[in-house]
């Protein structure tokens, strides 16, 4: 081949490759577009789930304030089982750790974090029975109706997190093992 023939095809080849760059940034771009469109659509609008209950159940001064008092007994209440959740998960997952754990440790340290679990949810149901309370006849229907918005806007708050607290007792008044200094993990729970 002569020069020109070289320099025309390498001429077209960087053509070529122009093209499909351009393709490809183009289709990223849109790709991206899309799903942020898509996402935009699905999410739901941000806010404490007791703002959504104010606005949907149109509820009054009177009932708002009580409400209000009820969210914060209902946090504190479930702060500390939150922490504790957090706590057992690592005990639990730190058993990697260990070789040849006996499946009873594995069990006995499952069960620590599904009885924390029950107790969240045992809070969680009395707390929504006393907002029920709070709401005339046309409003408890509306309750019942989104209440399902609800748990899911609690759980949106739930994981993001919040201050560090110390484990609650367990079920027989025992506290958690401290924490090893030195790595921050706990031995296993004893059963």
């Amino acid at each position: 081949m002569n020069y020109v023939a070289k320099n025309k095809m390498l001429t077209w080849l960087v053509v070529l490759l122009l093209v499909v760059n351009t393709a490809s940034i183009a289709m990223f771009w849109l790709d991206k577009a899309k799903q942020t469109e898509h996402t935009e659509e699905t999410e739901q609008p941000k806010g404490k789930p007791e703002d959504f209950l104010v606005k949907e159940l149109k509820l009054d001064a009177v009932q708002q304030a009580k409400l209000k008092i009820l969210a914060k007994e209902h946090r504190e209440a479930i702060k500390e089982f939150h922490e504790a959740i957090k706590d057992a998960k690592q005990i639990f997952f730190n058993l990697l750790k260990q070789q040849n754990t006996p499946d009873s440790i594995k069990q006995t340290a499952a069960t620590v974090i599904s009885r924390i679990t029950e107790k969240i949810d045992l809070l969680t149901l009395a707390h929504f029975n006393k907002i029920r309370a709070l709401c005339n006849s046309q409003q408890q229907k509306k309750f019942d109706e989104i209440i399902q918005q609800i748990i899911d806007r609690m759980g949106e708050q739930r994981r993001s997190g919040g201050p560090d607290q110390p484990p609650p007792d367990d079920q027989n008044g025992d506290s958690h093992p401290p924490r090893d200094d030195q790595n921050g993990d706990r031995p296993p729970p004893e059963k």
